[in-house]
């Protein structure tokens, strides 16, 4: 048996500085405990992360890349991994280490190749516990080589870079203390040298680039500058130049005025837009109630390279005013070709926007003045926030990660006009998915997390050859207000969801939603079978129903109003091409049919009968009374019968047999019940139970049939690390027993089971465990019993890293695809391919 990963969804951490691109245009990105690469760039890429690599223990908070095939990442458990790709091996962890005993808050790496003896293999690490070390890599070995302490401040973000004409190092650190702090190299340990003020907030991200020098044409490049971006949370950007002064020029009077701040050489102009700027930001501070000032002071650096002793100024060259709330990422694009370019600047903030900065002029760079030539994002959306401001290969398209754990990709016109088209980007959960369900034709999955929303995903074809399908997420039909727990297909356009509230929801497809599964290749059914749908949903000011929107309100059209919030209009369009994060947000909800009341408290598991007619429902319980099981009728909404009764804490799963004759029922009490249809009347019966099935909580439990077969086996998972099938000892069904059980090393936590088409009596049981493991075993039943065979464990590098909370089949054609639901916050797709005769 081989399995393949076909689709992997997982959202990005909301973290500045966890996200880093390699020339290639190769990006990683912490997503939990993983590192996720996603090269937006690739055209055979078959959509979403291409591969997540496993091996932290805590959440990754940094990201930075080493070179084109190597990253290096920090956790919150203070853990520092190196990545690196090597041939026929793919990606692998090249070393690791404990650097620090609380998180990585900073991480500083060497990207100038060949430059500088001092910076090869050095790698720095800044820490919550208020210090940053630096650590060489020489062979297997990592030693930490220096320590300082910071003295109760933290690190935020470290740059390194080798000073302008020279290959002595320079070391910036961003601090909680609103300082840049610089350090250089002197008595083979990095020395603090200065610190430059005028930031009035934590300063979060830092970014170094080679800038043509003030005193020589761009298009010359001779000479070359170090230009500091830092950005901080009071809004604003700072650039700093470093630059070399020349020996002659150092005795000079002018060179000294400009040093000491006493006169402007630059003449009354210039020192004219300073004054005013000088004065609009003392103005903006006292908004604020600050004091904050624009200093044309130029420090001075003196450092040692080899033999000869060199100086240098660092002065504020630009002050960037242009965002609305914090700054989360700032980085300078890649050079696109040979000749010297100007480097522009990109920067994210929490404003939820993204700017491209660039000089005013391209001929000249001694004004300093630099204006916001592009901006993404929406506007007045503070609190959002956009993070990684990633620049894509060759710096022709820009990409953020943002609060929902959504990837927002633009990229240049190609007619060359200099504008820039929005592209559908990269979408995942950034809470746990705690399930998952195959729509009924098994077109679609559909998956609800503790991120408060529900995701469908599909494999597309866009009017191309079957060979250029690709999964993505194409809709979001709803965002809660609670962590949602379960959900479960009523019909192929109609789902119910359960959420830590009292109350079931059932949501219908809207008319947009139906085309778009025919324009991206999804569905083949025409649009008569589905009828007359809604346009789409509006969601009232604090409200948490989709109200169903009958026609799309014209301009003129009274909003429901209140006070300063009004009510969200989702409508449904027809997708031509995969949505971006801003439609699926926007426009792919659907509407609210109907609430379902009845339970006492939080619901944990949704069920839905195959015939559609019925659905059960269980909530969280701590005694007799509130563990019971409602059923209830999708035409009327009303209860149908009794509760199903018999267990004494928290159902966690419920399942219809395939001919919806029977329901499984498994608890926290470490039993199993089956309730039979009553035959005399409405709703079902007590059939048989085991109240003592494991030595621990039973998690999961799944009928071991497809629609319309009788439920004559079902499997029951639990924490006691063990996996039983159950089937009748007698021929009422009112007693059954385990002639088969799986062993495992962990507690199990998720169970599936599937027949094979091709086989009478053969299955296919899908085991899933706390740890993320998730094994494939044979099941065969005969007249003579029930045997089980270990066919598959999936390799850690393709599975999960947090507990499975729920596995499902579907059939297509001769092939079988498995998807699964983690607490890692992945959703994933496997292929699995049967060996000829291995069953």
């Amino acid at each position: 048996m081989r399995v393949e990963p076909a689709y992997i969804s997982i959202g990005t951490n909301r973290s500045s500085s966890c996200s880093a691109a390699t020339s290639t245009g190769l990006l990683a990105f912490g997503a939990g405990k993983l590192l996720a690469l996603w090269d937006p760039s690739s055209s055979d890429s078959p959509g979403g992360v291409q591969k997540t690599l496993p091996g932290h223990r805590g959440q990754i908070t940094t990201v930075k890349a080493l070179s084109k095939d190597r990253f290096i990442s920090g956790d919150n458990a203070g853990e520092v991994r190196i990545w690196e790709e090597k041939e026929n091996q793919g990606w692998t962890c090249e070393r690791s280490w404990k650097a620090h005993m609380g998180s990585i808050s900073a991480l500083g790496v060497n990207t100038s190749e060949g430059r500088g003896e001092v910076l090869n293999d050095l790698v720095i690490t800044g820490g919550s516990d208020g210090t940053f070390k630096f650590w060489r890599i020489t062979g297997e070995e990592v030693k930490e080589i220096q320590r300082i302490d910071l003295k109760g401040k933290l690190p935020l973000d470290v740059e390194v870079g080798c000073l302008p004409g020279s290959k002595a190092p320079i070391v910036v650190v961003g601090c909680t203390d609103r300082r840049i702090r610089i350090y250089t190299y002197e008595n083979f340990q990095f020395m603090h040298s200065l610190s430059l003020e005028g930031h009035e907030d934590w300063i979060r991200c830092l970014s170094f680039t080679s800038y043509p020098s003030s005193n020589n044409d761009i298009s010359n490049g001779s000479k070359q500058d170090l230009l500091l971006a830092s950005g901080s949370q009071d809004n604003f950007i700072r650039l700093w130049r470093v630059s070399l002064v020349e020996a002659q020029q150092s005795n000079s009077n002018e060179a000294v005025a400009v040093i000491e701040g006493a006169a402007d050489p630059k003449g009354d102009a210039v020192s004219g837009g300073l004054d005013m700027l000088d004065e609009f930001e003392k103005r903006l501070a006292g908004e604020a109630g600050g004091n904050v000032q624009i200093s044309t002071k130029a420090h001075v650096l003196a450092v040692q390279d080899g033999e000869q002793s060199l100086r240098y100024n660092i002065t504020l060259e630009a002050l960037l005013v242009g965002h609305e709330s914090g700054l989360t990422n700032v980085h300078w694009s890649p050079s696109t070709s040979e000749s010297p370019s100007t480097p522009i600047l990109l920067s994210s903030a929490s404003d939820n926007s993204l700017i491209i900065w660039t000089p005013s002029s391209t001929s000249t760079s001694t004004d300093g003045i630099w204006v916001p030539e592009h901006r993404f994002g929406a506007i007045g959306g503070r609190g959002l926030s956009f993070y990684g401001a990633i620049w894509g290969k060759d710096g022709k398209s820009v990409l953020a990660s943002g609060w929902n754990g959504g990837w927002e990709r633009w990229a240049q016109s190609e007619d060359g006009g200099g504008g820039w088209e929005v592209k559908a980007g990269l979408n995942g959960h950034h809470g746990e998915v705690q399930s998952v369900a195959w729509d009924p034709r098994g077109e679609y999955l559909l998956s609800v997390g503790s991120d408060q929303s529900s995701r469908i995903h599909a494999e597309c074809s866009l009017s191309a050859p079957s060979s250029s399908r690709q999964w993505a997420e194409i809709a979001r039909p709803q965002i809660h207000g609670y962590d949602m727990t379960d959900v479960a297909f009523i019909t192929p356009l109609r789902f119910v969801s359960s959420a830590d509230e009292k109350v079931v929801r059932v949501f219908d497809a809207p008319e947009g939603f139906v085309e778009s599964l025919r324009t991206l290749g999804v569905s083949e059914s025409s649009k008569a079978e589905e009828g007359a749908r809604p346009k789409g949903a509006t969601v009232p000011p604090l409200g948490l129903s989709n109200r169903a929107l009958q026609k799309a309100p014209a301009a003129n059209d009274d909003v429901e109003k209140h006070g300063q919030n009004e009510a969200h209009i989702s409508i449904s369009h027809t997708l031509t091409t995969l949505p971006t994060e801003e439609e699926l947000a926007t426009s792919t909800l659907w509407p609210e049919i109907e609430k379902v009341y009845g339970h006492g408290y939080e619901l944990v598991s949704v069920a839905a009968s195959h015939s559609g007619k019925l659905i059960a429902t269980a909530s969280k319980a701590t005694n007799l009374e509130h563990a019971a099981v409602r059923v209830t009728s999708t035409d009327t909404w009303d209860l149908v019968g009794d509760v199903l009764a018999g267990h004494s804490l928290t159902v966690t799963r419920v399942g219809f047999s395939g001919d919806d004759e029977r329901i499984l029922t498994c608890s926290r009490d470490r039993g199993w019940r089956i309730f039979q249809r009553d035959q005399q009347g409405e709703g079902y019966v007590p059939l048989a139970g085991d109240e003592k099935a494991h030595s621990r909580m039973v998690l999961d439990a799944c009928w071991a049939d497809g629609k319309g077969n009788k439920g004559d086996m079902f499997a029951t998972a639990s924490r006691d690390k063990t996996v039983k099938i159950w089937v009748p000892a007698m021929a009422d069904a009112t007693q059954w027993i385990a002639p088969s059980t799986i062993k495992l090393d962990e507690s199990a936590t998720a169970v599936e089971i599937i027949g094979l088409p091709t086989s009478q009596g053969r299955y296919l049981v899908a085991v899933g465990t706390e740890s993320g493991s998730i094994s494939i075993h044979a099941l065969s039943r005969t007249e003579n019993g029930v045997t089980t065979r270990l066919l598959n464990t999936l390799d850690q590098s393709m599975s999960h890293v947090g507990a499975i909370n729920r596995l499902a089949f579907r059939r297509l054609g001769d092939k079988v695809q498995m998807a699964s639901a983690s607490d890692d916050r992945s959703v994933r797709v496997f292929d699995i391919v049967l060996e000829e005769g291995e069953l």
